[in-house]
């Protein structure tokens, strides 16, 4: 019999209640939850200097309120990464609300290890160069403030509390398709080094990993077959998977959405660099020897992956505090608009002359804010331009000053000029700019805390 695998989130503020109908439905034995990117590392961080005791993503009290008593009367464990920065203090939070709700016995599993901030030092002493993964510039900590640093840790740990009865097991940086893998390794009891089998569970993982993605949202291949008012009610994915590693994919029953070869290839290629080398901490995963049958009914089943030995070291991420940016919004307008433009570019130049700025990019909203420099500008005059300034600095002040002088030439600047209000209003935000490096896993010990009710 299949080991079915729901997956529940796809990103931080997804809607974790897509959990509800699969595991009420009874068409799951696990439910996933994949809520952290590097930008989500990022808020999460300003959270957590703003308020040490925070640091995980707030989704987790709805699934500990929402979701987490359904799954406990079923005996379907969940496994989130939404821990973050504080796994600990997530569950705590989580251990409190159960308590509040009486779910007596419940078993909870934190995990951590991932955070090696305060290790930096004697990582390097230790024969760590830390270099940056595509420039190879060594690490240099007094270039700017290290916020966080986290390893992407592998489905060990979460296999580890699985077996030990864990009902809900909420961890740090765990790279995204292992989540999903650590429950067909502690379900099937694959080995370690069984590549193919292993590297066919990273492929559910990574076909999972998006929710609404391989199920019709944000497609182009079934652009047309999914009427738009049905595309905020998917049905999120759920994959029956075999001992020997083949899976059919499909979607929570009775729900919007489709799932077929378009709506998977869309998926298995998204975010990956070399589809015959997708490396994770547990294996490396070669998509380019699968096989994808269309069986209909939104079922579409794949076999035949295979995989290599896992890398020796481990990605790590680094968070560095690069200074503060802010925004602002022009609009300018017919006729003479690009000769209007000009002017507010050396109109602005000159009114921030001598300001220790680091960086002032220009982008045209609905014209080039996407494509940048691929994108052609109309020859003509449009009848509107809607101009997005971004200015950084290495401290708040900096940038407070520029949007006051700025302010000086409200009644001076191009012909019709106006500026966005809540630009003008808005504070600077901080800069966590990424620093990504490896690191020998004999560095790294995984820790699991066990919380119970």
């Amino acid at each position: 019999m299949s080991y079915r695998i729901g997956s529940a989130q796809g990103f931080y503020g997804d809607n974790v209640l897509s959990a509800l109908p699969m595991i009420t439905g009874g068409h799951v034995d696990v439910v996933c939850f994949e809520a952290l990117a590097e930008l989500t590392l990022a808020i999460l961080q300003k959270d957590r200097l703003k308020d040490p005791s925070r640091g995980y993503t707030f989704d987790l009290a709805i699934i500990a309120s929402k979701i987490l008593p359904e799954a406990f009367a079923r005996k379907i464990p969940l496994i989130c990464n939404g821990g973050g920065l504080n796994p600990q203090g997530a569950a705590r939070m989580v251990r409190e609300t159960a308590a509040r709700q009486g779910l007596h016995g419940l078993k909870i599993a934190a995990v951590t290890g991932d955070d090696v901030l305060t290790r930096l030092e004697d990582l390097n002493e230790a024969g760590e160069p830390l270099t940056h993964l595509e420039s190879g510039v060594p690490l240099n900590p007094a270039e700017y403030p290290i916020a966080s640093a986290n390893v992407y840790l592998g489905a060990a740990p979460i296999v580890a509390a699985l077996q030990q009865g864990a009902d809900m097991v909420i961890t740090g940086r765990v790279a995204d398709p292992c989540l999903y893998l650590a429950p067909l390794i502690a379900h099937y009891g694959w080995s370690w080094d069984d590549w193919h089998r292993l590297a066919a569970g990273i492929v559910v993982g990574h076909l999972l990993e998006c929710t609404g993605q391989v199920v019709g949202g944000n497609s182009l291949g079934v652009i047309d077959q999914i009427p738009a008012q049905d595309l905020n009610k998917l049905g999120y994915p759920v994959a029956h998977v075999e001992a020997d590693g083949s899976f059919i994919l499909t979607k929570t029953p009775g729900l919007p959405g489709i799932v077929n070869a378009a709506t998977v290839k869309e998926q298995l290629l998204y975010e990956v660099h070399d589809p015959a080398a997708y490396i994770t901490p547990d294996v490396v995963a070669d998509f380019t020897t699968l096989r994808l049958q269309d069986l209909g009914a939104d079922r579409v089943q794949i076999s035949g992956v295979q995989g290599r030995p896992r890398p020796e070291k481990l990605k790590l991420n680094l968070g560095r505090l690069e200074g503060y940016m802010r925004e602002l919004i022009f609009t300018l307008g017919y006729p003479e608009t690009w000769r209007k433009y000009a002017q507010l570019q050396t109109m602005i130049a000159e009114t921030w002359r001598g300001l220790p700025l680091d960086r002032v990019e220009y982008q045209l909203l609905g014209i080039n804010s996407l494509y940048g420099p691929l994108a052609p500008l109309p020859a003509e005059d449009p009848l509107e331009l809607v101009v997005r300034v971004m200015f950084t600095a290495r401290d708040e002040a900096t940038l407070k000053h520029a949007v006051r002088l700025m302010m000086h030439n409200g009644l001076s600047g191009p012909a019709g000029m106006s500026v966005s209000g809540s630009t003008v209003s808005g504070e600077p935000r901080i800069i966590l700019g990424l620093f990504p490096t490896l690191l020998h896993r004999a560095h790294i010990t995984p820790e699991i805390l066990y919380l119970e009710v």
